[in-house]
């Protein structure tokens, strides 16, 4: 077996062409050095071409691996499955948790925030009322008013630092707990302020003037926060933070752990995970006076988060939301089921039929036709199941047909071997009489015949004749026609032509008997029986229902006569002869109806007139070429070669 030839594409072409250049520049470049130039701009289109040729080798193997993939319905199927249900429906479930975790971030760090605001509020709110009652104390009662404030105050805020400035004096407590701590500038209300190793929660309240002021501070510890965002989670806090006000890295930064709350909530259900969320707020920075971002990490769960949101509704108002979001969640993921399942039987469904619809095919390329499909449903793919079962069963019974009608085409080319054994392999040779029939059949075989005798005696016995019906009955009755009339040739005698007559006629009366005996009424023929005596020139005949020979004399025509009726139906008739003597140059044609009623596309007979016609115009040729020229006029006639019926013709001509 050959192998199979590479044929180059464009670009391999190319490629060639050019390391041919390169090497034909290469050899040339240490001869000529401009040549380098031209070398290296070869090469750079090489590569290029190489870069090309590789992305085009890449397409071509991608092309051929989606064809092998995608070959079975099947996988086409689930491709199509895949981006039309999964991957939409995968990528709007990514964005809808995406939107809310962008939507969990800033309403965590407005929680926190706010959380820190309130309790500078609180803060606030002490430490004004310290700063009324402190302008209205002479500076001397200042510091002990303090301490016993601070005392009071110690229980509701622990690790409590009190820093009062009027009058141009500085007093705090504990004493010296916030020099040097504090910046400069602190934001109005209040806020977080960041120190070396520390957060600080300060509030600031003055009045009349920035000189006259009392600052409130709260360092930022467990017991600080216990109170804040309760039930929540961990809140882990950045010590000793260093970095810019717009960026201040967890990685870079020292984190100490605090519970808010108790700690991590429990979960409220499987998928309750937990959560790690960066928050920022802004801080001032105690040594720069400057405000910064501080990122804190809180550690909790969507559950604390969704009823930390909800915490200011009612309960019935949070529950009718849980039961609205469990609704929508469930519908969503009912939907996403139920179209999961309709996905996978539709394809599996249609994949199915599809691949017993090739399974079936390929039973049906090895010659199994017997083999069905399983039929399941009532849809049209199972009517196309069923269609093809029905198609396998009518190719089963067309090559049954085909094996019958093989064989009998078989059996008719033997029988149409055998008919043609019956018909006289040559014409007699007499003296002055030429003879000569020809049969067309229509098909395989004929229900007309011809037979001529040669009797020891000199004389010729012919029988012509045209059974009823086409095909394997009508040349079966042939057949045995022909043999009857073969055995009464016996009873011809050497006598003058009265007694001549006589046996003719009882010739024609036995076949009609003895066909009546064999054959069934409805299968009845005509015959034309006669014999010719070449010392006298007289032909004896009876006919007996066949149509009339025409005789052909000085050219004109006539015909004979009818001396009785059919053979084969009635046993009891009685048949006539006659005598003609024929002349020189007579012609006597006997010709069956496949000859005369044959019609053309307007429904016209061909007719006797037209063969006499053709007979008239045949005069003087050979027996042959008249025969042949009346049958290709007929053909001619009708239109088309198929025979319409059998075309038998029996010419005889005195020289």
């Amino acid at each position: 077996m050959a192998s199979p030839r590479f044929k180059p594409s464009r670009i391999d072409t190319l490629l060639i062409l050019l390391a041919l250049l390169i090497a034909a520049l290469w050899l040339l470049q240490s001869v000529v050095s401009p040549l380098e130039p031209y070398l290296r701009s070869a090469q750079a289109l090489l590569m290029l071409s190489g870069g090309l040729l590789v992305v085009y080798r890449l397409m071509a193997l991608g092309r051929w691996l989606v064809r092998k993939l995608l070959w079975r319905v099947r996988h086409r199927m689930i491709a199509v499955f895949f981006f039309v249900g999964v991957l939409p429906i995968s990528l709007g479930a990514l964005v809808v948790a995406w939107g809310v975790i962008v939507l969990l971030g800033p309403v965590t760090a407005h929680l926190v925030t706010v959380e820190f605001l309130r309790q500078s509020s609180r803060l606030e709110a002490i430490a004004a009322p310290l700063l009324w009652q402190l302008r209205a104390l002479p500076p001397g009662d200042r510091p002990a008013f303090l301490r016993r404030f601070h005392a009071q105050a110690t229980g509701h805020f622990p690790g409590l630092m009190l820093q009062a400035e009027l009058d141009g004096t500085t007093e705090s407590f504990p004493q010296g707990s916030l020099s040097g701590v504090l910046p400069t500038q602190l934001p109005q209300g209040g806020g977080l302020v960041r120190t070396d190793d520390a957060f600080l929660l300060a509030a600031v309240a003055q009045e009349r003037s920035p000189s006259e002021r009392v600052v409130a501070v709260v360092p930022v510890t467990s017991s600080t926060l216990s109170g804040i965002l309760p039930g929540l989670g961990i809140l882990e806090i950045p010590q000793g933070t260093t970095g810019t006000a717009e960026d201040v890295r967890p990685a870079a930064v020292m984190r100490r752990a605090l519970p808010v709350g108790g700690g991590i909530p429990p979960p409220a259900n499987a998928f309750d995970w937990q959560i790690n969320w960066p928050v920022q707020t802004v801080v001032v920075d105690s040594d720069t006076d400057e405000a910064r971002s501080a990122t804190f990490l809180l550690r909790t769960r969507p559950s604390a988060l969704w009823q930390r949101i909800f915490s200011q509704e009612t309960e019935m108002t949070f529950g009718v939301f849980t039961v609205l979001g469990f609704a929508l969640g469930t519908l969503f993921v009912g939907n996403l089921l139920v179209s999961l399942f309709v996905a996978i039987s539709l394809t599996r469904t249609l994949t199915r039929a599809v691949n017993d619809l090739y399974v079936g095919t390929t039973h049906v390329n090895r010659g199994d036709f017997a083999y069905k499909i399983d039929v399941r449903g009532t849809d049209q793919i199972s009517d196309l199941s069923q269609s093809f079962n029905t198609m396998t069963a009518s190719l089963e019974r067309l090559m049954e047909d085909s094996k019958r009608r093989q064989q009998l085409e078989a059996e008719l080319e033997i029988a149409r071997e055998v008919q043609g054994r019956l018909f006289p392999a040559s014409p007699p040779e007499l003296g002055d009489l030429e003879v000569l029939g020809v049969c067309r059949p229509a098909r395989a075989v004929s229900g007309d015949f011809f037979d001529y005798v040669h009797l020891d005696d000199g004389r010729l016995v012919i029988s012509f004749g045209d059974v009823s019906g086409k095909g394997i009955s009508a040349a079966l009755v042939m057949a045995s026609l022909h043999s009857i009339v073969r055995t009464q040739v016996a009873l011809l005698s050497s006598g003058g032509a009265q007694s001549l007559e006589r046996a003719a006629s009882l010739v024609v009366e036995r076949a009609n008997l003895q066909l009546c005996e064999g054959t069934a009424p409805e299968k009845f023929s005509t015959l034309f029986f006669g014999a010719y005596d070449p010392k006298s020139g007289i032909l004896t005949y009876s006919n007996a229902g066949h149509l009339p020979p025409l005789l052909l004399r000085d050219g004109e025509i006539s015909s004979l006569e009818i001396n009785g009726m059919i053979v084969g139906a009635f046993p009891h008739a009685e048949y006539s002869a006659a005598s003609l003597a024929l002349k020189s140059g007579d012609t006597l044609v006997a010709y069956t109806d496949g000859v005369t009623e044959p019609e053309n596309a307007q429904g016209e007979e061909y007719g006797e007139e037209r063969l006499r016609r053709a007979i008239s115009n045949g005069a003087g040729r050979a027996l042959q070429s008249v025969i042949e020229d009346v049958m290709d006029d007929v053909v001619r006639w009708t239109g088309d070669s198929t025979l319409q019926d059998d075309m038998t013709m029996l010419v005889l001509r005195r020289c």
